[in-house]
């Protein structure tokens, strides 16, 4: 009798999750905050205070000029992002370069992300995002699934973030002063301190 009245009661908590319409939305306006250290579950975590960890978030920048009216010149992102409610066993590694002058990134490009290692069957699908450079704005959106409800129904969340980074950058400059034509006129090199912290979505929904 007991088997039976579980069996019932997990039936009926189950029934809505069939449809293809959001189960979930969550808006949040706070950008930053401590990542939970208490949930395990895929489930609870992305139900509950869930927030990503970035870090090793790098901007970096070269400028060359073959003579004073011709440069050669890149920028260049890096991150990575971890999922804590996939946890650390997955990796997802962001990089983006652009010549767009002057500082190549204006967020109006949006990059894909990777995951490592590479090869490995993960529950973290895709990951996109982009940088303004002048207001130091990171934006990107993530989908990823749990499977520890029902197997027949797994719930795929995607969440939406957007930070501001305040990023502590230095300059070299280099001129050559004897500049001959076929040489390096000048360059400038452009390096920001890396950036850790905990991102919380701005948006997230959940599909099963």
């Amino acid at each position: 009798m007991l088997t039976t009245t579980l069996t019932t009661a997990l039936a009926a908590l189950l029934l809505p999750f069939s449809s293809a319409s959001p189960i979930a939305v969550r808006q949040d306006n706070t950008t930053t905050t401590t990542p939970p250290t208490n949930q395990t579950s895929c489930g609870a975590t992305s139900f509950g205070n869930f927030s990503w960890a970035l870090s090793a978030f790098d901007y970096h920048a070269s400028y060359i000029y073959t003579n004073p009216a011709h440069q050669n010149s890149w920028g260049y992102v890096n991150f990575n992002l971890t999922n804590p409610a996939i946890g650390p066993s997955v990796t997802t590694v962001c990089s983006a370069s652009s010549n767009q002058l002057n500082d190549f990134f204006y967020g109006t490009v949006q990059y894909t992300c990777t995951n490592t290692p590479a090869g490995v069957k993960s529950d973290v699908g895709k990951t996109k995002f982009d940088f303004n450079r002048p207001t130091g704005e990171l934006r990107f959106n993530q989908s990823w699934t749990c499977r520890d409800g029902d197997p027949n129904y797994p719930t795929t969340f995607t969440g939406y973030a957007a930070v501001k980074l305040h990023l502590n950058c230095t300059e070299a400059r280099w001129q050559n002063r004897s500049w001959k034509q076929g040489q390096i006129y000048s360059t400038r090199d452009v390096r920001c301190s890396p950036v850790n912290l905990s991102v919380d979505p701005k948006e997230m929904t959940a599909m099963a």
